[in-house]
């Protein structure tokens, strides 16, 4: 799989409306890496490491599409 660089940036993923947080007491102890701050109740999602997630998600599906799948 050939690694693209996906135009991706965080400005433009919170004008999309990207989820970024839920309440701490609605949480799932394996979402520990993915959480980067707690503030007033709420676990804040790390945006960054989403970003490069999907950046690689949409190389997985490029390359899916390319292949007729």
């Amino acid at each position: 799989m050939a690694r693209r660089y996906w135009n991706i940036n965080l400005e433009e993923m919170l004008e999309a409306g990207v989820y970024f947080g839920h309440g701490t007491r609605k949480w799932n102890p394996r979402m520990a890496p993915y959480i980067s701050a707690k503030r007033k109740g709420i676990h804040i999602t790390n945006l960054t490491r989403t970003a490069r997630f999907l950046s690689e998600a949409c190389d997985l599906v490029f390359d899916a599409a390319s292949k007729g799948k």
